[in-house]
């Protein structure tokens, strides 16, 4: 009598299975470190602010006089807006 096995029919069933098995355990992986992931938040780290960020950028030499009152405008300006 003749079954499956022998027939050949398993190692054709065998490679979807295997390729739908590695795509199951890829999912997997990626969703947990999609969900593990910090998420991206608009405020800067450590708790300082935008105001804070901008005067240590200019302490630092990182921005002439000219930029960093433009910038500080913009913020200001921004804040009342809000």
């Amino acid at each position: 009598m003749m079954d499956w096995a022998d027939s050949g029919w398993s190692w054709w069933w065998m490679l979807p299975m295997m390729t739908l098995m590695v795509m199951l355990v890829v999912a997997v992986i990626w969703t947990l470190v999609t969900l593990t992931r910090p998420s991206n938040t608009s405020s800067p780290p450590s708790g300082r602010t935008s105001e804070d960020l901008l005067n240590e950028r200019f302490a630092r030499g990182e921005i002439d006089v000219a930029e960093y009152r433009e910038r500080s405008d913009a913020l200001h300006g921004a804040a009342k807006r809000t």
